[in-house]
């Protein structure tokens, strides 16, 4: 998310499949993945560095690691949820943000929540 505050696209990943893909074989773009249930990930056979955010149910940011390299493995027990995306610079996720899927268009982005 850049310093305005813009939406960003979030693509949500609930199935199996769709969550062990994640990232893995994708070249980097600007949208955010929500991985939905988990808690728990890996960057083996990652390409490029990820910034990673660990969410709880209620749309808490619990944790956030940055340029997150290769074959690493990261987990928080309380997290429902995962956001990953490419590394890049700028604005992004902090711990204390709450996102918020849905829009009245119906599509999905985050925006820098209220602290908790």
């Amino acid at each position: 998310m850049d310093v305005s505050g813009e939406a960003q696209p979030i693509e949500l990943a609930s199935t199996t499949t769709q969550r062990l893909r994640g990232m893995l074989f994708r070249d980097p773009d600007e949208v955010t993945r929500l991985l939905v249930p988990c808690h728990d990930v890996h960057t083996f056979g990652m390409r490029h560095p990820l910034d990673i955010a660990f969410i709880t149910k209620d749309g808490g940011v619990l944790e956030v690691y940055r340029g997150v390299g290769v074959r690493k493995r990261l987990k928080n027990k309380h997290a429902s949820m995962v956001a990953e995306r490419f590394s890049r610079d700028g604005d992004w996720l902090c711990v204390g943000d709450v996102i918020k899927l849905g829009t009245p268009h119906g599509n999905n982005t985050y925006r820098r929540g209220e602290q908790k």
